[in-house]
């Protein structure tokens, strides 16, 4: 009897701390996202499992500011501005955490193989977000297919730009919004207005309706000065565009799909076989970056040329390539520039340092050089464009208070020199833990743009997974050295299957 009793009191105290214990949120298919060996080979991809985690807080963020504006703003005017910079600089502060330097609390977490209730909470919202990264996804392949929607006009303005080289005319003279419209169906909220014309003398962005009716009134009288019609890119945006014009074919979305596939592929192939689940659920949860492929957003290609030129900064040929294509895309590649020569500068020295952006540079020059010699004056205007015009204050910076008219516009130089000071912020910071995290440049290469006149949500989509790119790229080559040196000593033991080389 006493034996009964005994068993049943052990039976009940056993239900009641069952009951009691929280929901942990344990399934076993998460051993695929976070590993449960805990042995000292495997601590660092455990780390970088779970440091993955806040590369999702920071792709939620960002999709959570591609929710329209116009749903919220006319209930929380002139406050609505704060939403996105608040999940903007939410992103930021998830991508820095990331890769920041341990404590040694996470450190014993690491050794451990201890992944938290929250971890494992924020793993399922990360696959619920594939859900809306597969919709653009299918989006995407749909409009494959379809006649082009030019939703921007850089890509509208390079996929003329092709036409016209063919056509043997130089697109930095020939150039012209009004055509584009009257080929294509481009809608005015496709195209950048200017402070000209009937837009002169005002800060506030135009309305669809307002844009609508200047543009018919253009059409009419065949001059737009309202809207930007330089190609403002370097050549190689247009260039890459040529076969699409050979084949009149133009729609140009697969060349940027492509890009995101490559992107993702290269990820696939630099990362540990343990790291590959997080590098396919990041990918297709990566909303944002979606978004701009659909849309044809020239960063994308532009992004995967800089992400090669990072990866392979140990083959100095093929990095100074990349990273010379890259120049000779888009401008935004240039801000990554002072940052590669930091790196380089750092693992290999000044003369190299200097070698790299001299060949980088010649490439890219010589790309450009054809229409540099045939109208120089057109093609720098083209070039300074989006500096040099009188383009509209737009973005999810701090101009964005102003926008929504939170508090007062500020000059426009006031705003240069804020990027100007973040930009000897982002370089000071990124030498001194350049040896460490050479990743963070995918971070602070695009935080100056914050502080812009123009900063578009489009420039800041393309740093958290790019940047973990290059972090499970680190963690395979850092494998790959340990598992190469013992075999320099016959009597060292054989490192587990866990390495490999990259």
């Amino acid at each position: 009897m006493f034996t009964f009793m005994a068993q049943r009191s052990v039976t009940t105290q056993t239900t009641l701390t069952a009951e009691s214990q929280p929901i942990t949120l344990h399934y076993r298919w998460m051993r695929f996202f976070f590993a449960e060996n805990t042995s000292a080979t495997s601590q660092p991809i455990v780390a970088l499992q779970q440091r993955a985690v806040w590369i999702s807080i920071a792709l939620l963020l960002q999709a959570l500011n591609e929710i329209d504006h116009a749903v919220y703003f006319p209930f929380l005017a002139p406050f609505g501005s704060l939403i996105p910079l608040a999940l903007l600089v939410g992103s930021f502060v998830a991508i820095w955490m990331a890769f920041r330097p341990a404590s040694k609390q996470q450190q014993r977490s690491y050794r451990r193989g201890q992944v938290k209730r929250w971890q494992r909470l924020l793993l399922i919202l990360t696959f619920g977000l594939t859900i809306f990264g597969g919709i653009e996804f299918g989006r995407t392949l749909i409009m494959v297919f379809l006649p082009p929607q030019f939703s921007n006009d850089g890509t509208s303005l390079d996929t003329n730009a092709a036409m016209l080289v063919l056509q043997g005319r130089n697109p930095y003279t020939d150039s012209n919004m009004l055509d584009m419209v009257r080929r294509f169906n481009i809608q005015p909220n496709w195209t950048t207005p200017l402070r000209l014309g009937q837009f002169a003398n005002r800060l506030d962005y135009p309305t669809q309706s307002d844009s609508q009716t200047v543009l018919d009134t253009d059409l009419k009288g065949n001059y737009a000065p309202e809207f930007e019609s330089k190609v403002s890119y370097p050549a190689l945006s247009f260039l890459t565009l040529i076969l699409f014009a050979i084949f009149k074919d133009y729609n140009v979305l697969p060349l940027y799909l492509l890009s995101y596939l490559l992107l993702v592929w290269v990820a696939w192939k630099a990362a540990q076989p343990q790291l590959r689940p997080w590098v396919l659920l990041l990918s297709m949860a990566n909303v944002s970056m979606w978004t701009s492929t659909v849309g044809g957003n020239l960063d994308i290609f532009c992004m995967l040329l800089i992400v090669l030129a990072w990866l392979l900064r140990d083959k100095r040929w093929l990095s100074l390539i990349f990273l010379g294509l890259a120049i000779a895309t888009k401008q935004t590649s240039w801000f990554y520039i002072p940052f590669y020569a930091i790196m380089i500068w750092q693992f290999s020295g000044f003369k190299e340092m200097l070698y790299r952006l001299s060949g980088a540079g010649l490439l890219a020059l010589l790309i450009n050089l054809p229409f540099i010699v045939w109208n120089p004056q057109a093609w720098m205007a083209g070039i300074m464009a989006p500096v040099a015009d009188p383009m509209f204050p737009m973005g999810v910076g701090i101009v964005d208070l102003s926008i929504t008219h939170l508090i007062p516009f500020l000059p426009q130089g006031v705003y240069t020199a804020l990027e100007a000071i973040a930009m000897v912020f982002s370089l000071v910071w990124y030498w001194r833990i350049c040896r460490r995290y050479p990743e963070a440049a995918m971070l602070l290469a695009v935080l100056p743009l914050f502080f812009a006149w123009r900063s578009l949500p489009s420039y800041f989509y393309c740093a958290a997974f790019p940047l973990f790119i290059l972090m499970v790229a680190k963690i395979k080559t850092k494998e790959a050295g340990e598992a190469e040196a013992p075999a320099l000593k016959p009597t060292s033991t054989r490192m587990p299957a866990l390495t490999g080389k990259l």
